[in-house]
């Protein structure tokens, strides 16, 4: 791969500058990428999902946040240095300005940066003596000759019986925001926000259901309205009748540069979403945050039952796994990550209204755990032992919810020290699930993160990873604007959902990490005071449990979560006649026994 690089390099030459800038993105701000715009792990080797790379005619260098800390410099190819992202260590852009000269050029494809970024690291050069260029060809497109072309899988309609709205319903929505602003003109190249408000779906990006494309509404009034939806015309042949009835006109994908320039009057966009090749074509750009972002964060009735009813079925495939795995590990079968893996997907699959992973499996043993976000492949996976903590971060999709679980297990002797560790990640993780706060105070995620982190910080451990995000339903798995992170203002509202996923990472020896889905609902106690309803359905590992750090309440609110499990999933269990996951259940879901009471 150095030649590629050696030849990035030679193009640097040719466009005179000193640095190439390119972030992991793709024309639509996306987190998952297609595989024709996979250009990092190609021209690096790092194969994770949030990355920066900066090559000049001496280094090549990767920025990435802590999830991959660990990951990344196994992954990155001869010649490419890690760099630390977030934590207060050094920017790509501080590093340019330490490590190049004044005057120095920094070229950057303008179609891969979104138009606030782009606008700030112009500034910030400027002031300090640099020059922040755009450049028209992708110069790792370039060499890129095997890149794969665009997907033309087929869009299909996401049923309103599963939806809970029409089109109709959802644009109504949005003018009723949108009436508020200077102007009525709405313009978003958002997947997961084109997907939602027009009731489709595709499978453009593998895990999200999703399919290239750009939206313009005018919105006149409530009632008219037109959407104008740009996109490889052959992907919606099948539900051009659909399109009809619900006012969408198609035009091509590539024509949304001359639309948009078209445009004299004002556009409302998200500076933060959009790409800066095509802000810069807008004549009258109105800022404001993503309004369909917002309304799509607001579940409605449906969606949230959706999210409960997928759970169900989710956690029955999950208990026919933990059970299978269990029985396999006792007759001493030779598994890997990867090939255990492969089991649950095919449990899975046999649920109804399961549509796939919601993400690549993260089915990790023992030192493999505490890399955050690893990813076992065929050919290098471990193998799955019973004296090593097992964790397993997984999904499904489905029609009626997209699934974000992770369980830590021991199905062996756990040391104290793993069971201290996962104990205090158990209860930073309930603590955040028990809170209830009133309405009125308006409270953010980053009110409640403390909460997931005290108990690992009285001994002076923590984690380098948010606490928890927002989750799709049959859509992105990582979904905004809520975060339960440090930082976060977006106020936590009636109708979202948010992840709870506190862990702790031992290099080279384990990594622990438990992650529910919680529901933002009415507390059913105290009037005007919102509550956490955890949706998902699988049992916390008891054998991992240090019972000296569990009080009489803990021990009380567990078994009722657990007993809450057995009442939902049993009779599943037993009408299928699954007796070896109904024992795995029974046992798993037992009540705690709290002596000896220093075990």
């Amino acid at each position: 791969m150095s030649d590629k690089l050696g030849q990035v390099r030679a193009l640097m030459q040719e466009e005179n500058i000193q640095a190439y800038f390119l972030p992991n993105n793709d024309f639509h701000n996306s987190e998952y990428l297609g595989h024709h715009d996979k250009r990092m792990t190609f021209i690096s080797g790092f194969k994770g999902s949030n990355g920066q790379i900066v090559i000049t005619q001496e280094q090549a260098l990767l920025w990435t946040d802590g999830r991959y800390w660990l990951a990344a410099p196994k992954e990155l190819y001869q010649g490419w240095t890690m760099m630390k992202q977030g934590h207060g260590n050094t920017t790509y852009f501080e590093w340019i300005t330490q490590n190049l000269p004044s005057g120095s050029v920094i070229g950057f494809d303008p179609a891969l940066i979104n138009a606030d970024a782009a606008s700030n690291r112009k500034k910030y050069f400027e002031e300090k003596g640099y020059s922040f260029k755009p450049i028209l060809r992708n110069l790792v497109n370039e060499v890129w000759d095997t890149r794969p072309s665009i997907s033309q899988e087929k869009v299909f309609i996401h049923d309103v019986k599963y939806a809970g709205a029409t089109v109709d319903e959802k644009v109504k929505s949005l003018y009723n925001v949108l009436k508020t602003k200077e102007s009525q003109n709405y313009f978003t190249s958002v997947l997961d926000e084109i997907a939602w408000i027009l009731n489709l779906r595709g499978k453009d990006i593998d895990y999200n259901p999703l399919f290239f494309s750009y939206l313009f509404i005018k919105a006149a009034s409530e009632t008219d309205y037109q959407l104008s939806l740009f996109i490889n015309s052959d992907k919606v042949d099948g539900i051009r009748d659909y399109l009809s009835e619900n006012k969408i006109e198609v035009f091509p994908y590539e024509a949304i540069g001359n639309y948009l320039e078209s445009i004299e009057d004002g556009i409302v966009i998200d500076q933060s979403e959009l790409n800066y090749s095509l802000f810069l074509k807008i004549k009258k750009p109105l800022n404001n945050s993503s309004l369909i972002s917002k309304l799509k964060a607001i579940k409605n009735p449906r969606e949230q039952q959706g999210f409960r009813e997928s759970h169900i079925r989710d956690a029955v495939a999950m208990a026919k796994y933990f059970s299978w795995l269990e029985n396999q590990l006792e007759i001493g079968a030779d598994l890997t990550e990867w090939t255990a893996a492969e089991q649950l997907d095919k449990y899975r699959a046999a649920e109804d209204l399961n549509q796939g992973l919601s993400f690549e499996n993260i089915s990790s043993v023992g030192p493999n755990a505490a890399v955050i976000h690893y990813a076992p492949t065929a050919e290098t996976s471990s193998k799955v032992v019973k004296d090593q903590i097992y964790l397993l971060d997984s999904g499904g999709q489905y029609l009626d919810g997209t699934i974000d679980t992770t369980r830590t297990l021991h199905f062996g002797n756990p040391t104290e020290r793993e069971k201290e560790c996962f104990t205090r990640v158990l209860l930073g993780n309930l603590d955040i699930e028990r809170v209830t706060w009133p309405q009125s105070s308006r409270l953010a995620g980053t009110d409640f993160d403390i909460l997931a982190r005290r108990r690992l910080w009285q001994i002076g451990l923590d984690f380098c990873h948010a606490t928890g995000h927002g989750v799709g339903y049959f859509l992105n798995v990582h979904e905004g604007p809520q975060c339960l992170c440090k930082g976060s203002s977006e106020v936590f509202e009636l109708g979202m959902n948010i992840t709870n996923e506190p862990g702790y990472y031992e290099e080279g020896h384990f990594g622990i990490r438990i992650e529910n889905v919680l529901l933002i609902v009415k507390n059913d106690q105290i009037p005007d005071y919102l509550s956490f309803e955890n949706v998902t359905m699988v049992p916390y590992d008891k054998n991992l449990l240090c019972m000296r750090l569990l009080d009489a309440e803990d021990i009380q609110y567990i078994d009722a979560y657990h007993d809450k499990i057995w009442n939902t999933l049993s009779p599943i269990l037993e009408a299928r006649n699954e007796n070896l996951a109904l024992a795995w259940l029974r046992k798993a879901t037992s009540p705690i026994t709290a002596s000896p009471i220093n075990a």
